[in-house]
């Protein structure tokens, strides 16, 4: 049972449960509901993106950039086999 050491960090782990409830997000609701700061919103949406986990759309709404983040269909499967592994450790 290995658990996936880009999901197994808290930040990552509650960005990829916010996405899996809620599916699209744009980068400014992502961070408001998690409570992060712009570095910790860099740092870790670099990693899932260049993990393959997050899919990332840069856009412009009324001349202002948007980005928008969605769970790859890898980061789905990811995340679930995640889920599994802890509820197997945690099931002996």
């Amino acid at each position: 049972m290995d658990i996936d050491k880009v999901i197994h960090q808290p930040i990552r782990t509650k960005i990829l449960a916010y996405l899996t409830h809620h599916g699209r997000c744009d980068y400014v609701t992502l961070k408001k509901q998690l409570n992060l700061t712009d570095g910790h919103m860099t740092t870790h949406m670099r990693e899932l993106i260049g993990k393959t986990y997050v899919e990332v759309e840069k856009s412009f709404v009324n001349n202002k950039p948007k980005t928008t983040y969605t769970l790859s269909a890898l980061g789905k499967q990811r995340f679930q086999e995640y889920i599994s592994t802890l509820q197997s450790i945690l099931n002996g």
